[in-house]
Parts: structure tokens; sequence; C-alpha cells
């Protein structure tokens, strides 16, 4: 199969990627769900389905070795990271993180969130325009997460470049990983001689059969959520305000009604998940361990894959009348966060930022609305599909 040309298009604009990419799955889904492609050698998995069958059966189709095809490791950090382990090694890691990132841990991180939502409105809530990138959706999630490892929240700015340069195609980025180690390693050590309450306080305290998070796993894990935690927030954050802009009845429904702001961070990232829909050069997915049969192909021991979420949270099978945006939609069983023993550890907290910045932000930017004076561009990144720049006015039009 051949891969369709807007997927590494740079030119393209958020809102054509998005367009193009609905019309692909669809024909994928309805004419080939799992099919191979050569080019990129692995198999794509576009019904819902069969992807939550991959997704679900971690012996069949295992994480580990999920590294690029340039042979970095994704946690870019020299460790393993959790996303590559199988059990029952990631059963015992993902045990050691839940406890320190449980339900109590991240509702108490609630005042906080809201007072930095708040500063962040402060600043730009008597302006006419904004670029709600920088403005909101840049500077939230990596504010949040640095007061979580002991960074200094004020230098957000130059955490940001570092982590795009991870996530693109820049050559900066081995020097930006070691940017990243070298505050991740003072972090460390200074949690270890003076330990708080903070989240990676109560990972180093954290213990397991007798077992605690080593040094590399420590920083493994430092890595995995200010780069994961991160840009899913961001790109959310920013695909909102284009969800908004084509739907704005909805906008106007949040408003009235700001405690659907939970629900309409479900169906945001349904119908406009963070992540590109075709292979990409970071994350290989799945490897088959055996020869099994999926849909009407019949995969090999060694042969790898990749489930398409995109195309997965538009299945008529699992959501009725899929392209229509409702932010009021029940049940959402949408695959943006992943399934299975990898749903993404870093969700709740992902949840509770973008709801809260999406109930304050229809509460007091009830008139913001996007500019249209200028072409949407996507960020460059190998991962993400995110707009680089959202100009909005705060007044009415």
């Amino acid at each position: 199969m051949k891969l369709p040309a807007f997927l590494n298009d740079p030119s393209i604009s958020p809102l054509e990627y998005h367009h193009q990419a609905l019309a692909w799955c669809k024909e994928m889904r309805e004419t080939a769900p799992v099919v191979y492609s050569e080019e990129a050698e692995v198999w794509l998995v576009f019904g819902y389905d069969d992807s939550v069958h991959v997704r679900s059966d971690y012996k069949t189709f295992s994480s580990q070795h999920m590294v690029s095809n340039r042979g970095r490791n994704t946690s870019e950090s020299g460790g393993e990271s959790i996303i590559n382990m199988d059990p029952p090694r990631h059963r015992q890691m993902r045990s050691l993180i839940t406890q320190a990132f449980s339900a109590r841990t991240i509702v108490q991180m609630a005042p906080q969130i809201e007072r930095i939502v708040d500063e962040l409105i402060d600043n730009i809530q008597a302006k006419d325009v904004v670029d709600w990138m920088d403005a909101m959706a840049n500077p939230l999630p990596v504010m949040v997460i640095s007061d979580m490892l002991g960074l200094p929240r004020q230098e957000w700015r130059q955490f940001k470049v570092w982590n795009d340069a991870l996530m693109s195609n820049q050559a900066d980025s081995l020097e930006a990983r070691d940017n990243f180690i070298r505050y991740f390693v003072q972090a460390i050590e200074e949690h270890r001689s003076s330990p708080g309450d903070d989240i990676l306080s109560q990972l180093m305290a954290a213990e397991v059969d007798g077992e605690r998070l080593s040094y590399q796993d420590l920083m493994s894990f430092c890595f995995t959520l200010f780069i994961a935690g991160n840009i899913t927030t961001t790109t959310t954050l920013g695909n909102a305000i284009l969800c908004f802009d084509q739907h704005p009845d909805q906008f106007a429904l949040l408003q009235q009604q700001p405690e659907l702001a939970a629900s309409a961070v479900e169906e945001i990232l349904r119908t406009m998940p963070p992540g590109r829909v075709g292979p990409n050069d970071l994350i290989d997915g799945r490897t088959a361990t055996t020869d099994v049969q999926l849909g009407d192909q019949q995969i090999h021991q060694g042969d790898r894959l990749l489930t398409i979420a995109f195309s997965n949270n538009f299945d008529p099978s699992q959501f009725p009348d899929p392209e229509r945006f409702d932010i009021q939609r029940n049940p959402n069983r949408h695959q943006s966060f992943g399934h299975g023993i990898h749903f993404c550890i870093g969700a709740p907290l992902a949840r509770l930022e973008m709801k809260i910045a999406l109930e304050k932000t229809a509460q007091r930017l009830p008139g913001l609305h996007l500019l249209h004076d200028q072409p949407l561009q996507l960020l460059d990144s190998r991962i993400m599909l995110s707009p680089k720049q959202l100009l909005v006015a705060l007044q009415p039009a």
C-alpha cells in the first residue's frame, strides 16, 4: 500500500490535514482495515475492534523494542521507558508510578492548576488579539509538569523549545536531550536530599515488592512525563479552538453549561486527537510475538503493527454519526489515550488540565474566536497534529 502524500506534507493546514485524514481513514476502514505498508514496513490497523484487540493482547502484540527507525529509545534518555515494556516488568513499574499518580494526588492538584490558568488569562484578558498557543496551550502543561518535577516554572519557554526539538526533525534534538538530562539530574538529587510532597518525591519513595525505581527509571519517567504529558495537552488545547471554530454552537453550549467541560474534552480528543495519523519514525506500535490472524490478514512473528487511533475514533460501529462534533456525546470510548495496559497513565492529569482550561475560558473569555486573517500552519513534529500558531480575538466580533 502506498501512503498518501498529505501525511508528510509540511505545507498543509491542520484543518486540511484533518479533512484528508477523515477521508483516507474512512476508505481504509471500508476497504482494507488491516493493511501492510511496504514503504513503512508496518501493518496499519484502522478498525476499532481490531485495534482494541492489538492493544489488549500484550502476549501476542509486544510493546518491547518499540524504538524509532533512527535507533533512538522512545524515552530519549538512554533508559528503558515504561512505554516499551511488557509484563511482568511493566506491571511492576506501573504499580510504582501509580502510587504517585493516584486519583487523590491528581485531584489535589486542581487548585494549583486553577491558579495557573487564572494567571494566564489575567495576562491576556485586556488584550485584543493573542496567539492562543503561546498564551495558554504551550505554557499551561509545561508549568504544571515543571512544578511536579521541581523545575523552575518561569523557564517554561526554554523547556518548550527543548521539547519541540525532541519531537521534530531539528538537528539540535541531541542538545535538547542533554539539557533536559542536566535539569532532571539536578531535580532528582535535590529531591533525594530534601524530599517533599510533590510527585517526584513520591515516585522516589514508592515501593513494590521491596523494590524502588532505579535512578535510570526515574530519569526515563521524567522524560516520559515531561514530553508525553506536555505535547498531548498542548496539542489538544490548540485543537479545541479549531473544533469550536468549526462548531460555534458547541462553544455557546459550553458557555451556558460549563459543567460540560469534561465531556467536551473527550469529544475534542475523539474528533481531533493530538497524534498524526500514519506511521512515524519515533514509535512503531507493537510487534507480533507469533503468527496470528488479524481481520482477514495473516500477521507473521516479528511483524510490526500500528493502530490508528484517529481512524478508531470515527468508526461508525462504535460512534453513531461519527463526524458530528457533540460535547454531550455519551458514551465516548475514544482511543486517543490508548487502551489496555498501556492506557496513558497521565490521562487523569491531562483531562484535569484541559477541563479547567475550557471551563475558565468559556467563563472568562466568552468573546474568544479564531481569526482567519492568516493561513494556519502545522507544527513541525514527527508525531503530533497541532497548529503552530492560533491568533484569536478576545472580544466579540
